[in-house]
């Protein structure tokens, strides 16, 4: 039965759910928000107050202070014997006698966000006599800072460091008309110790004295807070102290009211005494942001301006450039916030150093420009005076684009020379024009066409404006020449001193070119690699036709030296025989021999020739011309059946161009000349043989011989 009830009715369920949540969901909604010490964002809709609530202390100030659009806070209810105070728009005290619980109420007209800032337990503790040099006392730790980048945020509006929103006062305390109170910082030389001011409810001084073991000096500077401080603001209420030795800060915080509540931030910054530029681009922009003093080195060349510009803080500043080795000291100049101040550099700088002195805080934004004219080069502003003159460092003006320059007047350069190179075949002729394009008054130009043996003038031409138009045509020859860009009147353009800022001239230089004359085509003299190798190839075939004069001298000695030793060998046919027989040798072998043994024989004289070979077995000899005949053992024969002999002719007088030698056969039968060595008939590429029989007409065989002229010694 009861199941069927609670199926038939489920809307009724539903309702009773709800109606039994909608007391606890307005309960959580009226819990109060609980604020501890620090920055706490609140969100605020229209017509819903914010409901907030603080833990106090016993005996002990609080202090709260808060932005926001159009909003209001107000206390509703507190501690047995708490009072609240207001001091201005944003900044309220609450004194307590009792701990407890202080609510609060934050309302707004629309949607609004209110940032809440709470200091609890502020108490005043702090020593009311100033400590001696010479004594101990309790020092405060102030948060280090050991880069000043990592701390500020330049892009806030100002230079002081930028707390984060959780931050904790570093010092708080009471403050009163007829009584300072101190606070000690120990401090390094050169280091900065920065005040900042967070909340206060009334205007509250803090001035500083700085103490060694056996020293005290009071600094001169005075930071006093606005009325009522709150925090955090747009720009903070700060100041900085810079240590002259090591040692300790003392600070002093008095008031002109009766009683002031108040809290600072006191940050201890490192001192950097140098950054290094050597690598950076300064062409790029590079920040320096510091505090007292910095000295930044920077690689610097003569065709480069300095601009260095200060931010949100004024900066005593200096620039030195280093000369041969030397630095040159720049002037002190105090930059407010938003000046710049440009440094031009001398001719031949190497090197410069940017110095900041005496800057509590600082940022400079320093960049370079060049105002060199062409390829990084500043145009002289006068021409070589002969061809001798090295002339690299005159920029190369281009004949067939636009090329921009400046006249430079800070540094009193009222005129440009550029080097222009006309490429062409010997004896050819150009025409060059220049239109000047910018602002040309006061302005001419000036061309020079240079003999390229002896870097004479060979023509000139000086033009000034038309009108608005400058421009300048001349006809010159191939080779380097020059133009110039200069002032009328330079001492009119540089009423000023060297390196006061002046605005520069700048201008565009607009070329055209025609070949007038082509000349005559140049031989051009061969190319290093062909030089090489054709030497090679020379060296190589002059090898190569050396070659069979080196064997045909090897060949000669050879002959000389074994025609020499078949001399000395008499009877060398006999030789032979000997040899055969004793088995030495074979008769292949000294065949061959006796082949070589015929050439050398030739080289001699006819008496030793005959001599070498041994007795004759037949001589004739006429007046002109003289025949040995040796007949050789017949083993020495190419073939059986053979006869060989040794055959010598000698012509006593007179040259022949032709000899013949005749065989007769009366009797016996028929035979040829099966071989000669050396071959006689080799000239004329043929040799015959005649065969003869019995009963027959003698036959003649003739052998052909090309002769040298013979000695006519016998």
């Amino acid at each position: 039965m009861a199941t069927k009830t609670v199926k038939g009715h489920p809307l009724w369920l539903v309702l009773v759910v709800l109606l039994a949540m909608m007391p606890l969901a307005v309960a959580q909604n009226s819990q109060p928000q609980v604020v501890s010490d620090g920055l706490t964002s609140i969100g605020i809709n229209d017509g819903i107050s914010a409901e907030l609530e603080v833990q106090l202390g016993a005996e002990t100030t609080a202090l709260l202070s808060w932005t926001c659009s159009a909003c209001t806070l107000e206390v509703v209810s507190g501690p047995e014997g708490f009072s609240v105070e207001s001091h201005g728009a944003n900044v309220m005290s609450i004194e307590t006698g009792q701990s407890g619980t202080v609510q609060m109420t934050a309302d707004s007209e629309g949607t609004d966000v209110l940032e809440l800032y709470v200091v609890t337990e502020v108490e005043d503790t702090l020593p009311t006599q100033r400590p001696a040099p010479e004594a101990a006392t309790d020092v405060m730790s102030a948060l280090l800072c050991e880069t000043a980048t990592d701390c500020i945020d330049d892009g806030q509006g100002h230079l002081f460091s930028v707390l984060s929103p959780g931050a904790t006062p570093t010092v708080r305390g009471m403050a009163s008309a007829d009584t300072s109170r101190y606070v000690a910082f120990n401090i390094t030389q050169g280091d900065t110790l920065e005040w900042q001011w967070m909340v206060t409810t009334h205007a509250v001084s803090v001035s500083f004295y700085h103490q060694t073991d056996s020293t005290e000096t009071a600094m001169e500077t005075v930071m006093t807070s606005p009325q009522s401080n709150a925090w955090p603001s747009a720009t903070p209420a700060g100041q900085f102290w810079t240590a002259p030795e090591d040692g300790r800060f003392v600070a002093r915080i008095t008031t002109e009211a009766p009683t002031a509540a108040w809290t600072a931030t006191v940050v201890h910054h490192q001192h950097v005494p140098v950054r290094s530029l050597m690598d950076a681009n300064l062409s790029q922009g590079v920040d320096l942001i510091g505090h007292d003093s910095l000295t930044a080195p920077f690689d610097w060349s003569d065709v480069h301006e300095l601009t260095l510009a200060s931010v949100h803080a004024p900066a005593t500043v200096s620039v030195d450039q280093l000369l041969s080795g030397s630095w040159v000291a720049g002037t002190p100049t105090n930059l407010l916030p938003g000046q710049t101040l440009k440094v031009y550099p001398y001719p031949d700088v190497s090197g410069g150093r940017i110095k900041v002195i005496e800057s509590p805080v600082f940022m400079l934004q320093a960049h370079t420009r060049t105002f060199a004219d062409l390829a990084g080069l500043e145009a002289p502003s006068y021409r070589p005076i002969d061809n001798a003159t090295d002339n690299s460092s005159w920029p190369v003006i281009n004949l067939t684009t636009p090329s921009t320059g400046e006249l430079t007047l800070a540094v009193h350069d009222t005129t440009d020379t550029y080097r222009m190179v006309v490429d062409g075949w010997s004896e050819s002729i150009h025409f060059v024009q220049f239109v000047l394009e910018g602002d040309v008054t006061g302005l001419e130009l000036q061309l020079w066409d240079i003999d390229q043996n002896t870097g004479e003038v060979l023509a000139t031409d000086i033009t000034r404006p038309v009108g608005d138009q400058l421009k300048i045509g001349l006809q010159v020859g191939r080779g380097t020449h020059y133009l110039q860009v200069r002032f009328q009147d330079a001492a009119a353009a540089t009423p000023h001193l060297w390196g006061e800022e002046a605005d520069a001239r700048t201008y565009t230089l607009r070329p055209s070119y025609s070949l007038i004359d082509e000349g005559e085509e140049p031989w051009f003299p061969p190319s290093d690699d062909a030089v090489f190798w054709g030497g090679v190839a020379r060296w190589f075939m002059g090898l190569l036709f050396l070659l069979p004069v080196v064997y045909l001298v090897v060949h000669v000695k050879r002959s000389q030296a074994f025609a020499a030793s078949v001399a000395e060998k008499k009877q060398r046919l006999a030789w032979y025989i000997q040899r055969l027989d004793s088995g030495e040798t074979s008769a292949k072998e000294t065949r061959i021999d006796m082949a070589k043994a015929l050439h050398a024989v030739a080289q001699l004289e006819w008496s030793e020739g005959l001599e070498a070979w041994g007795p004759k077995r037949l001589e004739h000899r006429t007046d002109d011309v003289a025949l040995a005949v040796w007949s050789v053992d017949e083993r020495l024969a190419s073939a059986d059946g053979r006869w060989p002999l040794v055959v010598g002719v000698h012509v006593i007088n007179g040259t022949w161009d032709l000899a013949a030698l005749r065989f007769d056969a009366p009797e016996g039968q028929a035979f040829e000349v099966a071989h000669v060595e050396p071959r006689f008939c080799s000239k004329a590429r043929k040799c015959s043989s005649t065969r003869w029989a019995p009963g027959t007409e003698p036959t003649s065989w003739w052998s052909w011989l090309g002769l040298r002229r013979a000695s006519t010694s016998n």
